[in-house]
């Protein structure tokens, strides 16, 4: 899967502590993120440029229908 572009994405009136958890988890993976301090000077403003794919990848098989798992684990037993 590839990423076609970045879009912007904005957390907007957070704490500080949760910009400082947003900061460290899209530093730590990579991502272009820049923190501001939001207009009322107490919360702050985080954008980060997130990759859009050009198609959505696989669900976990767990996130499948789990009646049709059990029928075709029923099929498999006879």
């Amino acid at each position: 899967m590839s990423a076609d572009f970045k879009t912007p994405f904005r957390y907007t009136g957070i704490s500080q502590e949760e910009a400082g958890f947003l900061t460290h988890h899209y530093q730590q993976r990579g991502y272009r993120m820049r923190k501001y301090l939001n207009e009322d000077m107490t919360l702050w403003d985080v954008v980060v440029s997130l990759p859009e794919r050009d198609r959505f990848p696989n669900p976990p098989f767990l996130m499948l229908n789990p009646l049709r798992a059990v029928r075709n684990h029923h099929l498999r037993q006879d």
